[in-house]
């Protein structure tokens, strides 16, 4: 018996060992490329052949993967006094830029990442203005507007019509929220904030002149902390995807965005952080359980495709052809579908 338990232990500690890679089901997943990123990988934004990461204290770094199998880490831009938490890019008519929620006392850093290799310091928004900046966490852009998850201080608009000639985006409006606001997306008119112990919140967006200004509209609690919110159609419904923590992924209709309704669940073996959706498919972040990949096309039956295991896997982001893993110990893993 005693030396059937050493050959059980031994079996298990192999297994063990050998978790970092693809599990079933089998060649889902093909790694392909991978860079170190010296910071950790916050948040990972992907376009034109770049990718643009918040890299914590290391602040904004860039890497060319017009080449996936072989990227290359490029440019680099400080965050003074500031941690790099998350990213979102705007091209403009004559620049592009790059928004960094960098925490609490720069509030977001506005870089031109025209020439992406060469990242340069345009501006700052809300480093200094009293009652604006708690702790930035989280950007998403759309059209004229920037919008911030602000933890304690919920979700503030900025408007960014005339940044390439003011590179100071003034204060619109600021949505209290019922807990700490950590992630945002926005689809078409509605805002859905993951407001970390009370759940998430959806807030109505304004058109035209007015689109910075925010209108509450409902809640609903999770049972741990929301960390992120992904949202996109589904046939005649709008569906909220919302990462919560311990407690996995929650599948909220939103068709009517002011009553919002459970429809379904799907428990993650790891601490679901954020959260990426690409066509019939969401990406989670499943932090020690590494990347997942859940099908759905039903919304209210979310089914796993597979998983790449990877230490501390807290963001991602995909195209037609590649997922881009953020890792805070890996860099950037690159897989292909």
């Amino acid at each position: 018996m005693k030396k059937l338990m050493i050959l059980l232990g031994i079996a298990l500690f192999l297994a063990c060992a050998q978790r970092e890679g693809p599990i079933e089901p089998k060649d889902a997943f093909k790694i392909v490329g991978w860079v170190t990123t010296i910071g950790p990988v916050n948040d990972v934004e992907v376009r034109d052949g770049w990718a643009f990461i918040a890299a914590g204290e290391l602040g904004l770094t860039t890497v060319d993967v017009r080449d996936p199998r072989a990227p290359v880490r490029v440019g680099h831009l400080d965050v003074p006094n500031g941690y790099a938490k998350a990213i979102a890019t705007l091209n403009g008519a004559h620049r592009s830029f790059a928004f960094v929620a960098a925490g609490s006392f720069l509030g977001a850093l506005v870089a031109d990442i025209t020439d992406p290799a060469r990242p340069s310091f345009w501006g700052a928004i809300g480093g200094g203005i009293v009652d604006v900046v708690e702790s930035f966490e989280d950007v998403a852009v759309v059209d004229t507007m920037l919008y911030v998850a602000d933890r304690s201080g919920g979700l503030a608009s900025f408007t960014i019509k005339e940044i390439e000639e003011v590179p100071d985006p003034h204060l619109v409006h600021r949505l209290r929220t019922d807990g700490w606001a950590r992630g945002v997306c926005v689809y078409d008119t509605v805002i859905f904030i993951a407001q970390g112990e009370a759940g998430v919140m959806t807030a109505h967006r304004k058109p035209g002149n007015f689109s910075g200004v925010l209108e509450p509209l409902d809640s609903f609690d999770t049972e741990d902390y929301a960390n992120d919110v992904a949202a996109g159609r589904f046939g005649d419904q709008v569906i909220a995807f919302v990462a919560d923590n311990a407690r996995g992924i929650w599948v909220i209709d939103a068709t009517d965005p002011a009553n919002l309704i459970q429809v379904g669940w799907h428990r993650t073996p790891g601490n679901a952080k954020k959260l990426f959706l690409h066509r019939d498919r969401l990406l989670v972040a499943d932090s020690y359980e590494g990347l997942l990949v859940l099908e759905v096309s039903r919304p209210d039956r979310p089914c796993i495709l597979g998983q790449y295991i990877v230490n501390s896997c807290v963001s991602v982001a995909a195209d037609d052809n590649y997922i881009y893993v953020g890792t805070t110990r890996n860099g950037l893993v690159i897989l292909e579908w």
